[in-house]
């Protein structure tokens, strides 16, 4: 495979994970955790961890207004894991294409960095896209009508368990 095709479906699968970092996190002051087991303010400690994120920091600006109407979907598949993003809201849709465009730059420039650094300049989300795909994971990606669609799959066995531990982190 072209080295650029690689660096693109590593940028799709990089931007995927930000965006499933956002959508988890939305959410987060919705769900009912124990008081002792919940952290203080989980969508500061949320933000502060995407803004670390040379990817995911391109979204936090986006969290305000996208983050109540994005939606996801995970399934397992036998080898590997397809994700579905969907924005509920369709005023919001170009906002949405805007925020994946300087992802996608952001993913791009991310494929560069050594794995120690990338250990440093991404999310877990970003660092495992990262690592399953550097590890042999076949994606592939494309915009749906209400969002975007990713799929990853490998036929090694140890890639799939990569995979399937992703669907599950982000289910």
């Amino acid at each position: 495979m072209e080295d650029s095709k690689v660096k693109n479906l590593i940028l799709g699968g990089v931007c995927a994970a930000a965006l499933l970092v956002g959508i988890a996190f939305a959410g987060e002051g919705k769900k009912a955790t124990p008081a002792a087991a919940a952290p203080a303010n989980p969508h500061a400690d949320m933000m502060a961890e995407m803004m670390k994120c040379d990817v995911c920091s391109h979204m936090a600006s986006h969290m305000t207004t996208l983050g109540p109407v994005m939606k996801m979907d995970v399934a397992k598949l036998n080898d590997g894991v397809a994700i579905l993003h969907k924005v509920t809201d369709a005023s919001k849709m170009a906002e949405f294409r805007a925020m994946n465009a300087e992802m996608n730059t952001a993913g791009a420039a991310c494929m560069t960095l050594s794995d120690a650094d990338a250990k440093t300049h991404l999310c877990s989300f970003c660092q495992d896209i990262r690592a399953n795909v550097k590890s042999g994971a076949m994606m592939s990606q494309g915009d749906t009508k209400d969002g975007c669609i990713m799929v990853l799959t490998s036929s090694d066995p140890a890639v799939q368990k990569g995979l399937a531990d992703l669907g599950t982190k982000c289910a």
